[in-house]
């Protein structure tokens, strides 16, 4: 019977797991509310504006709930399989599940680098599309904007921000999860440590 696995015994194995699933649902949660916010405050006002810079905005927006969701996901997936290591489906679920949510996590932490890198490039030009006013150099002129067009450019560059910070966070968290699964299903090649038995034997949960 083996009873460590890479360097874990069962009972520090499951929190490990545990932890890491719960930081995934932690974090996926903000994600959502921090995409959440950025559509309301500012994507659901531009999007009917034909404009390529928009339409990429709205693209990231939607991978960044996609990915949110994905990440709530498998944090939930990983909590229950903690409880449940011998369970052979779980763990190819979880292992998917981690690897998809990390790729997803890793293509919004790129998207949103590209939108802030945009939105500099362009001075937030394509956030004030919703705005009509005579003088493009005095926003606060504008008195057909739905929104406060002296914010937009700010708040939207600081919730891009936030956002990916979470991604990269996201991320890392769900490519840790990946590690801990693939312990279990010893597949080859392997980046750390690993049980020196063929087939690990985990205690049963009662």
């Amino acid at each position: 019977m083996c009873l460590r696995i890479g360097g874990l015994n069962v009972g520090e194995f499951r929190k490990v797991l545990m932890k890491t699933g719960l930081v995934l649902v932690v974090l996926g949660h903000v994600s959502f509310i921090a995409a959440a916010v950025l559509h309301g405050t500012m994507l659901r006002f531009v999007a009917a504006a034909r404009d390529t810079v928009v339409l990429q905005y709205c693209v990231v927006d939607i991978l960044s709930v996609t990915s949110a969701i994905v990440v709530i996901i498998s944090g939930i997936a990983a909590v229950i399989f903690s409880r449940y290591l011998p369970s052979t489906p779980l763990r190819w679920t979880v292992f998917s599940l981690s690897v998809v949510c990390a790729l997803l996590s890793l293509a919004c932490a790129l998207g949103l680098l590209a939108s802030i890198a945009v939105t500099f490039a362009t001075q937030g030009r394509a956030l004030l599309a919703a705005c009509t006013y005579d003088s493009p150099e005095l926003p606060t002129l504008a008195p057909d904007c739905p929104f406060d067009p002296t914010r937009i450019y700010s708040s939207s560059l600081c919730l891009w921000a936030i956002s990916l910070m979470f991604c990269v966070a996201e991320s890392v968290s769900a490519v840790r999860c990946a590690q801990l699964v693939h312990r279990l299903l010893e597949l080859r090649p392997w980046w750390g440590k690993s049980c020196h038995h063929t087939k690990p034997s985990l205690p049963p949960v009662w």
